[in-house]
């Protein structure tokens, strides 16, 4: 059963965002609950849609996702546009690709590495 609540979550979301690049789709899968680092907390499901509304993503930053935050005043976006998922990092106050700090050119390299941060 939780199986197709995940699913289901996913294809809300998918229907909301756009489709999702590959290994961040796959991430949301495996870990329905999000995940949290040392600094890094990815959103989990259920609460995706909210906090990019809440952000107004789509607004500032088209083409992109709100998918976590660092626990300091940043949000963690993901590119829509790339299969790869391009990960940025950039001010809640200031949302904006303008402001983007790239973090990685790829998902799940960054994930892959441990979800490492710019100092």
């Amino acid at each position: 059963m939780e199986d197709q609540a995940v699913h289901a979550s996913r294809d809300a979301l998918e229907a909301w965002a756009g489709p999702l690049p590959r290994y961040y789709r796959q991430f949301l899968f495996d870990h329905p609950a999000g995940f949290s680092g040392d600094s890094v907390l990815l959103y989990e499901i259920g609460s995706v849609i909210e906090r990019n509304e809440c952000y107004e993503t789509k607004k500032y930053c088209p083409g992109h996702i709100t998918i976590g935050d660092d626990s300091g005043g940043s949000a963690i976006v993901v590119s829509l546009q790339d299969e790869a998922g391009s990960v940025f990092l950039v001010g809640h106050g200031y949302m904006s690709p303008d402001g983007f700090e790239p973090i990685a050119s790829s998902f799940q390299d960054w994930l892959g590495q441990g979800c490492p941060l710019p100092d």
